[in-house]
């Protein structure tokens, strides 16, 4: 049932945009299902579906994030993808605080890019791997993508986690986008130390500060064009 036109049809429950918000907070609701419709044609049985809950991470964190999960990704090749994103909370005119009832529209079509690029052109994502979202994502041009690891030593207790093997996505800042293509690791560890959250955060924040600078973006930008010329020179595919 397509209840909000901007969001995916669900394939569970809510019958109403009421329901769904109710279903989305719900904590001991089932996680609602969003069932993403592939652009190619003949590809239906293999439909790839999101689950999404908003959860409230007050184990460690003490966060409320949206919770996005994957089921389908397998049929592709691709690991199954899990990102968590801070819920977003605007000021209003009355100078109250108005929280995020629905879902961003735009992680669901991030997912279904993945899904597709797998499908059609054999592009998967690994192990720190990344990918780049073009102009306006999430309401800012600030956002460049999202890199992609394996959990380790974080707090995973609260999250619906699919079967393994699952990667979890952080969402990037421009700056950090040449990083994440040729330091990955040290641009997770440097977001751990700016969370104080050791390896790195689960959980991505929207509009926040980079944590690297433009001189630091020139610096690797030059290191990038070498690593990519170093490939081309020894034959090597490279993942970007």
């Amino acid at each position: 049932i397509k209840l909000v036109p901007s969001l995916p049809p669900v394939v569970n429950g809510p019958e109403s945009i009421e329901q769904l918000q109710c279903a989305l907070a719900d904590p001991v609701a089932p996680s609602v299902v969003f069932a993403m419709q592939p652009s190619q044609p003949g590809v239906d049985r293999h439909l790839l579906l999101v689950r999404v809950k908003l959860l409230q991470l007050d184990c460690c964190v003490r966060r409320k994030c949206w919770s996005f999960t994957t089921c389908g990704m397998r049929w592709v090749a691709q690991d199954e993808i899990v990102i968590l994103l801070e819920r977003q909370s605007d000021a209003s005119t009355e100078n109250s605080v108005m929280d995020e009832l629905l879902p961003p529209e735009d992680i669901f079509y991030h997912l279904l890019s993945i899904y597709e690029e797998a499908m059609n052109k054999h592009h998967v994502i690994i192990n720190l791997g990344h990918t780049v979202t073009p102009g306006t994502f999430l309401g800012s041009t600030e956002h460049g993508g999202f890199l992609f690891f394996r959990t380790t030593f974080q707090c995973v207790q609260q999250l619906p986690l699919p079967p393994p093997p699952y990667l979890v996505g952080v969402l990037l800042q421009r700056w950090e986008v040449p990083w994440a293509k040729v330091f990955p690791l040290r641009l997770l560890l440097r977001l751990g130390a700016e969370f104080r959250y050791y390896p790195c955060p689960l959980f991505s924040v929207r509009k926040r500060k980079s944590v690297f600078g433009e001189v630091g973006h020139t610096i690797v930008n030059l290191l990038a064009a070498m690593w990519k010329n170093n490939q081309r020179t020894t034959g090597r595919d490279g993942y970007a």
